[in-house]
């Protein structure tokens, strides 16, 4: 005869608790997207099996195809990271020849890169007048310039605050890229890199 205890609604209240919170019964609303995203999953599992069992040679070609467009995609990006590592190395060459030599003020730095944008040499002119931002800095203290930092170096190394220290790293990353990197520069694209870089400068709080 069973004991007194053994079975009641607390018991079978335990054991469907037990057994509804396993994985399979953990029921949850699907989005739409992610539904969609599974349902195209499938099919193409189920294609992909299917052109390889009706169509060996098909599916060799597919795959083949595939593996040269992931090849193609490496390729290409190791292409952009050549192409910007070396316009980095350009660009520290470039500025430094620009300031070998005898030494000038930044007003004259300035004066020469306005000349060479009006002759349409604008990526020259980019590169004189950063020379011309850095003296500018150096002036106001605020950076220790040598003709031999690069231009990457002196946003490094200058002491201003944190909106002015990312507003030179822009400025930075704009003369390598319009000057050294490929990308086109119009008189306009020089005009709003002299008009960011002639703003006030400010040296960090203390």
């Amino acid at each position: 005869m069973p004991q007194q205890g053994e079975a009641g609604p607390e018991l079978y209240r335990a054991v469907l608790d037990s057994v509804f919170a396993t994985e399979p019964y953990q029921w949850a609303p699907q989005s739409a997207v992610l539904r969609l995203i599974s349902e195209w999953w499938d099919w193409l599992g189920a294609w992909i099996d299917g052109l390889k069992a009706n169509n060996p040679l098909l599916f060799r070609i597919f795959l083949v195809t595939v593996l040269l467009a992931w090849a193609g995609i490496f390729a290409h990006a190791a292409w952009l990271v050549w192409l910007t590592v070396r316009g980095a190395a350009r660009a520290d060459r470039s500025v430094a020849l620009l300031v070998a030599g005898e030494r000038h003020d930044a007003e004259w730095y300035s004066r020469a890169a306005d000349r060479a944008a009006v002759e349409g040499r604008l990526a020259e002119a980019l590169q004189l007048a950063f020379v011309a931002l850095a003296l500018t800095l150096e002036g106001q203290g605020l950076l220790q310039y040598h003709p031999s930092k690069t231009p990457a170096e002196c946003a490094r190394e200058a002491r201003l605050a944190g909106s002015d220290r990312e507003r030179l790293r822009d400025l930075v990353r704009n003369l390598y890229a319009y000057a050294f990197s490929g990308r086109s520069i119009g008189p306009d694209d020089y005009r709003r890199w002299r008009e960011n870089g002639a703003g006030p400068w400010h040296a960090p709080a203390h």
